[in-house]
């Protein structure tokens, strides 16, 4: 369910949006307006479903908007006011609102009126285009420590799994990129191409700006930081791009910039899940604490977040997985190990999962692949006595 809540008031856009984000019976998706203009044209960008409008600062603007907004098939207009009266119920409900939101805000009072929106639209066509995929989103607020070898390899056997066209990884680390490079890849199209592009960005146009690494069939729209335009980037524009491949792929593996900033918490809105990479290292188990505090502040719940203990080794004096939990007050949904093998696959500019199948990291990735898509891996066929001593053989040689 894709909501935008427009409001000048700064506390009552971030009540509204931490009582939405704790709505439980869908996903919600959700952007932030302070005013009118600025909603307008969000509205029609994100291709809001639920507009909440709070006309308390401006009520005569308030009214030209919901009759706009109202205009869109299968769209509920939620108007509030901090003092509400008889005569400001009627005027907004003439001008298409479809329900009224007393101030101060209550959890209950916002999930009812999304319950409504959901049994009014459950017979009806949503007139705009599906957005059925699954976005993941690697983050940590921390450089270092594997965040992006996380994404490239997450998203190889994604697209390992399912096949066919139906994986992207986009590179949203918009000040230091390092994706293409990681698959050596040579892109022609780049994601500055699509943010230029995002008002009539349609599956066909984003399916062109991929650049597709032939290694696995992986779909990919890289970033450079060859930037002469000077392109800066928006909520508004990777919103966009994230709906259009929602609508394009099955699933989605995004690369983030490491900083909690409102760009990377308006595409975490838009994710299914947010994968949060850390080490077990005192500064990035500082970090990731802090994270999780920021989120958890943010509405985002234990459903969304998991995170991933990276370089994970098992010597004396290191940080176990469980006492990493117990500091975090986090579960650690995956624990993937040190290798060696992950610094040759990445100076070799390819997927450690693609060059060598048969080490633990990869194991450890196929294993989150099966939590995050809720599909466990499939079993190997059995295994001959002169494949087993050739992959031995193998595994050897790369010790």
């Amino acid at each position: 369910m894709r909501i935008l809540i427009v409001s000048a008031q700064s506390d009552f856009r971030q009540q509204m949006q931490a009582a939405c984000l704790r709505y439980t019976k869908t996903l919600v998706s959700l952007r932030t307006a302070e005013s009118v203009g600025q909603g307008l044209e969000l509205a029609h960008q994100f291709e809001a479903q639920v507009v909440y409008i709070d006309l308390t600062r401006n009520i005569e603007a308030g009214i030209l908007a919901i009759q706009q907004l109202s205009g869109v098939p299968n769209r509920m207009v939620v108007v509030s006011i901090d003092k509400l009266t008889t005569e400001f119920v009627t005027r907004t409900i003439r001008a298409g609102a479809r329900e009224v939101l007393v101030q101060p805000v209550q959890d209950e009072d916002v999930h009812q009126i999304l319950d409504k929106f959901a049994a009014i639209n459950s017979n009806t066509v949503d007139v705009q285009p599906a957005r059925n995929g699954k976005v993941v989103i690697c983050f940590s607020s921390k450089g270092g420590v594997g965040k992006t070898t996380m994404a490239c390899n997450l998203a190889v056997m994604l697209q390992q799994r399912f096949g066919g066209n139906r994986v992207a990884l986009i590179d949203a680390n918009t000040q230091a990129p390092n994706i293409a490079p990681m698959l050596d890849l040579r892109p022609t199209r780049w994601l500055r191409d699509a943010v230029m592009e995002y008002r009539r960005l349609d599956n066909e146009m984003l399916n062109e700006l991929m650049t597709v690494h032939e290694a696995s069939g992986l779909h990919v729209l890289a970033h450079s930081t060859d930037n002469p335009l000077g392109l800066d980037f928006s909520e508004d524009q990777l919103s966009k791009i994230l709906l259009v491949s929602k609508g394009s792929y099955d699933w989605t593996v995004v690369d983030t910039f490491p900083l909690l900033s409102t760009l990377n918490l308006s595409m975490m809105d838009l994710s299914d899940q947010i994968l949060l990479v850390t080490e077990p290292v005192v500064p990035s188990l500082r970090s990731a604490r802090y994270n999780l505090e920021m989120l958890q502040k943010a509405g985002y719940g234990k459903d969304r977040i998991k995170v991933i203990l990276n370089r994970f080794s098992n010597f004396r004096g290191n940080v176990s997985p469980e006492l990493v939990a117990e500091t975090l007050n986090w579960p650690v949904s995956h624990v993937v190990p040190y290798d060696v093998h992950s610094t040759i696959a990445a100076n070799s500019g390819q997927a450690l999962v693609n060059m060598f199948p048969d080490s633990n990291v990869t194991s450890a990735v196929s294993r989150m692949v099966d939590g995050v898509t809720g599909v466990p891996t499939p079993p190997p066929p059995p295994e001959g006595v002169v494949e087993k001593a050739l992959r031995q053989f193998r595994n050897w040689l790369d010790l």
